[in-house]
């Protein structure tokens, strides 16, 4: 029988948990329309969230031809498909509608990403999948509150992530358009071509660069017009693209990033800002004094140092995708893209699914040691207890609790912890005695006609070779 997602005794609390969502969703929906209905009569004006200023300004870009100034909308033309029409509602109907789309959204990046294990021939145990959730779930709800795009990109590069386990032509070309597709809504997402061109997997890798043009360049022009477009494309690119690759310029000090955290650490930039009676004060957390352009070599350095490293710890060979080793190495790049993007804010930790999913087979996986599962479970407690302070449990540490947590990096450094946990297990997975040196890569499981026929892949349902 083909591998399943879940073990029997996980479906019904699913269930459960899937009702909850609804409920919780309605009430977000809900809690955003109102909001936006307030401050529409607010004679000051303004915004509610993210979303809220995006509604205001996309139909001045698809009815007024307005160009891209600052970085108030930082998505690229082609997220004005979707953000142009729901911009065609009342501003909080449109906040309403776009809350209840997220919920399809995460459940189907939930199961997808559950799936990808499932083809590893791992099946998640309750447990597992209750400390995965207990990890992701706030982002979540961050995502729906600022009404962010993530989704947007997320969904297409686990769907492409999926695909490509299918290991056929036709299944490398899909996964190359979907990841594409990710890519050219977020950027972000362009480290996992990088990923399968060092993997030779070259129908993906090319495939993903040839969706990257066309979602940036052909689609959009299809709407909105050739020129147009790529008056757009290039004013999108020079605000939010060139300053970071050209320069290797560090804005924010305030988010989830590594390149963040350097500029609060090392050099006199506050950690956040606080407002109290009319009063703004700058809070600051340096240990060093550091100017700007020696705070960027460092970071150079650490970023080329993390992307070597991952090279070098992916240099084995890895002949097929349908193996828990190519499970913690999406995992792992899952992690690198979030670290080393600057703008990783509470939300994008949406992203860290594939690692908690890799955190999740470990836990599940009964040939990994007790040892490995033992501290890949502490790991994954201490991500869902300490993220926790993002959000309002972290006035438990002051008026000013929440800033001081996401200062110190409360989704950062537990986000390491639990990939040096997934990776750790792995290696020592991998080096288990009696373990064939091939199993990892999948070399040597027999393929059944009727599964490849059903998958378009090979199939790795059968018996596996028993760890002492």
């Amino acid at each position: 029988m083909p591998a399943t997602a879940f073990t029997p005794a996980t479906t019904k609390p699913l269930a459960w948990l899937a009702a909850a969502a609804l409920v919780a969703t309605f009430a977000i929906a809900v809690q955003q329309h109102h909001r936006t209905t307030l401050k529409l009569a607010d004679p000051a004006g303004g915004h509610v969230s993210d979303f809220d200023r995006w509604m205001i300004m996309a139909p001045q870009f698809v009815h007024g031809g307005a160009d891209y100034v600052t970085d108030e909308l930082p998505t690229p033309p082609l997220s004005l498909l979707v953000l142009g029409p729901l911009a065609a509602l009342s501003r909080p109907d449109a906040a309403f509608v776009w809350v209840l789309l997220k919920l399809p959204l995460a459940i189907s990046v939930f199961l997808m990403a559950a799936r990808i294990v499932a083809r590893a021939g791992v099946t998640l145990t309750p447990e597992a999948v209750a400390l995965v959730v207990a990890g992701w779930w706030l982002a979540v709800v961050v995502d729906m509150q600022e009404g962010q795009t993530n989704f947007l990109a997320l969904a297409p590069l686990v769907a492409g992530l999926l695909f490509a386990q299918r290991q056929t032509r036709a299944g490398d070309a899909a996964a190359g358009a979907l990841i594409g597709l990710g890519a050219a809504m977020k950027v972000t997402p362009i480290v996992f071509v990088v990923y399968f061109a060092w993997r030779r997997r070259w129908t993906i890798a090319a495939s993903a660069l040839a969706s990257v043009a066309a979602c940036s360049l052909i689609v959009p022009a299809i709407a909105f017009g050739w020129q147009q477009n790529l008056r757009w494309f290039g004013q999108w690119a020079r605000i939010m693209i060139l300053p970071y690759v050209s320069e290797g310029a560090v804005v924010y000090s305030t988010s989830q990033s590594v390149p963040s955290a350097a500029l609060r650490l090392l050099t006199d930039a506050p950690a956040f800002d606080s407002h109290h009676g009319g009063v703004t004060e700058s809070h600051f957390m340096n240990v060093l004094s550091l100017s700007n352009a020696a705070a960027r070599q460092i970071l150079r350095l650490c970023t080329v140092a993390a992307g070597a490293a991952g090279l070098w710890w992916t240099r084995r060979p890895l002949a097929a995708l349908r193996s828990p080793r190519y499970v913690v190495e999406i995992g792992a790049v899952a992690a690198f893209m979030l670290w080393f993007s600057e703008r990783t804010w509470v939300h994008h930790y949406i992203s860290f699914l594939p690692t908690l999913m890799a955190a999740g087979m470990v836990l599940s996986d009964p040939r990994c040691s007790t040892r490995s599962a033992r501290t890949v479970r502490a790991a994954l407690v201490l991500f869902a207890a300490t993220t926790l302070l993002a959000s309002e449990a972290g006035k438990l540490l002051g008026p000013d609790g929440v800033d001081w947590a996401k200062a110190a990096g409360v989704y950062l450094w537990p986000s390491m912890a639990v990939t040096i946990a997934v990776l750790t297990a792995s290696a020592r997975r991998g080096a288990g005695a009696g373990e064939p040196a091939d199993f990892e890569r999948g070399v040597g499981l027999r393929d059944r006609p009727e599964d490849q026929e059903r998958e378009g892949g090979i199939n790795t349902d059968l018996p596996r070779p028993e760890i002492r």
